[in-house]
């Protein structure tokens, strides 16, 4: 049932029901729950930032002004997504999309990767950025589906500070857009 506050509701493979809500207060003990809660292989593929609240709180307010478009994915009260795209104002914004363990291999991250595409169009963003760690081919291929591009490699700082060795890739909304390739690092440390 939709919720006032649902971006969307999309359906995992098995036919449960995810609500798709902007991040906001509500929501840092659950984000901090997911976080915690990933596999340390999982967490290798995604670790955007630090999930100590101060740093939520951040991105929420950068959430709030728009600078950012920030999701959580919920199953019941539970945080098992976050969705995002950094720099929303800017002409490329920055994709990203982890999913809790349990809910992997069941669809969501093309049914969440669809909704970011949809805010970027409708905000008239050039194309969309992201990188994707070298040895996650499924999430590569994916983009691929999708239309992204691939542009080369590019380090990029993670969460944890960490300097990982990532692929670049665009997905052009605008026609004969390139973006500037450059290195990437979270927009709140």
């Amino acid at each position: 049932m939709k919720h006032a506050e649902d971006r969307a509701i999309i359906q995992t493979g098995n036919g449960q029901e995810i609500h798709i809500r902007l991040l906001s207060t509500v929501y840092i003990q659950p984000l901090q729950a997911f976080n915690e809660n990933l596999s340390e292989h999982t967490r290798s593929q995604f670790l955007p930032h630090s999930y100590e609240e101060e740093i939520i709180r951040k991105y929420i307010e950068r959430n709030s002004n728009g600078t950012d478009r920030i999701y959580v994915a919920l199953s019941e009260a539970a945080v098992i997504g976050y969705l995002f795209l950094w720099d929303f104002k800017k002409p490329f914004p920055v994709l990203g999309i982890g999913i809790a363990d349990a809910f992997q291999g069941q669809g969501l991250g093309k049914k969440m990767m669809d909704i970011l595409i949809e805010d970027a169009k409708t905000n008239g963003n050039d194309g969309i950025l992201l990188t994707t760690v070298l040895n996650n081919e499924a999430a590569y291929q994916l983009y691929l589906k999708k239309g992204f591009v691939y542009l080369g490699d590019t380090d990029n700082i993670a969460g944890d500070g960490r300097v990982v060795r990532e692929r670049m890739m665009y997905l052009p909304l605008a026609e004969g857009v390139v973006p500037e390739v450059h290195d990437f690092e979270p927009p709140v440390l």
